[in-house]
């Protein structure tokens, strides 16, 4: 109806739709992202060794979660600026081809209004998204930021090219070239000054910086390797224990199984080099995001200015060439944030309690082979149907005068 309903219903029926259509897919989004929120830090739950599985134990402390809270709204609120820039960079398109130029303005309007308030959003949620990260996933932040050993009054990498040839624990420099910007990640992930960002040596190490410059002792990656391996051995010895039927047996293990629980997933590990995620995939993901996102930012504020105070800036070719070009950075942007995301929680599935190499199941190799072709057939055909919907909409837009129509 939305796509196809133009003059085949009531106009209130096409809004109706196209509203259910919106809120609809938010609806999904939301539910998405906080299953993947609660992988990044899971909350709410309580493993139980009997069934050897998380129960939830608390709806709204997964659903109302901060890394969830901020998840949805970064990725909805971004959506709304791909949205914004795409349109936007459509109707440019057609002032380019000298088409519907009163439509193509007020299309502007609309679409750069609701793009400048999704990035007020974008921006509001990646700070809290930047927050929830240094608490609670301090090594994909490293990562992010290549830091390898952390002060307070943290600089923040501007913009730099990473030394490939450094490892966790050597003495080469992290970077070959860098700029940066003094206390800015101190900033950004403690919003304080003086916050200490702990690195990737620090986190390995279990080092940190108080705000008076004394280094204190945290718990280390050998630490919590060792730790999950006593959980996963008091997990064993509750199965015997119950399969015996030993219930003193039983209270025991699981009380000490509850007391390491937390570090469950790193007794997987063979060594702490293993939970670094890989530094330069999500170092330069994330700046590919920031510095596309500053672009857009730009775009969208220098479109808002032209839409309601210079409309004669929205013709200039310039201008129009710019917004079109925004197009396909919108995406690269998108799907940066995405690569940090997942790439930069690496080697958890789960963080801290099931890494990828423990996340098999009894299903066999070739039900997830057919699985995943299905899949993928499936969603190329309705991609190759979008875009054929769109691309014949968009050429149907630039050969008629609809304003000579009316």
């Amino acid at each position: 109806v939305m796509f196809f309903g133009w003059n085949k219903v009531s106009p209130r029926f096409h809004l109706a739709a196209t509203w259910l259509t919106a809120i609809g897919a938010s609806i999904s989004a939301l539910w998405i992202l906080i299953a993947n929120a609660w992988m990044q830090h899971p909350v709410g739950m309580e493993f139980d060794p009997a069934q050897m599985r998380n129960v939830m134990d608390d709806f709204w402390a997964v659903v109302l979660s901060p890394v969830a809270i901020h998840k949805f709204f970064h990725a909805v609120m971004s959506g709304w600026v791909l949205s914004g820039v795409f349109v936007t960079g459509i109707s440019a398109w057609f002032m380019l081809r000298r088409r519907n130029h009163a439509m193509a303005i007020s299309s502007i309007k609309v679409a750069s209004a609701v793009g400048a308030i999704g990035m007020l959003g974008t921006l509001w949620s990646g700070d809290g998204s930047a927050v929830d990260v240094a608490r609670v996933q301090p090594m994909k932040l490293a990562a992010m930021e290549g830091l390898y050993d952390g002060s307070c009054r943290q600089a923040i990498s501007a913009f730099g090219i990473l030394n490939p040839d450094k490892k966790p624990g050597d003495d080469k420099p992290a970077f070959l070239f860098n700029i940066s910007i003094p206390a800015g990640l101190s900033i950004l992930a403690t919003h304080s000054v003086d916050g200490f960002v702990p690195g990737i040596n620090d986190l390995i190490e279990g080092r940190a910086v108080t705000p008076a410059g004394d280094t204190v002792k945290t718990e280390s990656y050998a630490q919590r390797i060792a730790a999950g391996q006593r959980a996963q051995n008091a997990l064993r010895r509750y199965d015997a224990a119950r399969k015996e039927g030993d219930t003193a047996a039983m209270t025991q293990a699981a009380a000490e199984l509850k007391a390491d629980f937390d570090n469950f997933g790193y007794g997987y590990l063979q060594s702490p080099a293993q939970a670094v995620p890989p530094v330069a995939v999500t170092y330069y993901a994330f700046h590919i995001m920031v510095i596309a996102g500053g672009f857009l930012c730009l775009v969208l504020a220098l479109t808002l200015w032209g839409a309601f105070r210079r409309n004669d800036l929205l013709t200039k070719r310039w201008y129009i060439l710019t917004a079109i070009a925004s197009i396909p950075v919108v995406w690269i942007c998108s799907e940066a944030g995405w690569v940090t995301a997942e790439v930069g929680r690496q080697p958890w599935i789960i963080e801290g309690l099931m890494p990828v190499q423990a996340a098999v199941s009894d299903i066999s190799a070739a039900s997830v082979q057919t699985t995943f072709w299905m899949f993928a057939a499936v969603f190329t055909a309705f991609l190759a149907a979008e875009i054929c919907i769109m691309t014949r909409q968009l050429r149907k837009g630039a050969e008629t005068d609809f304003e000579n129509e009316k």
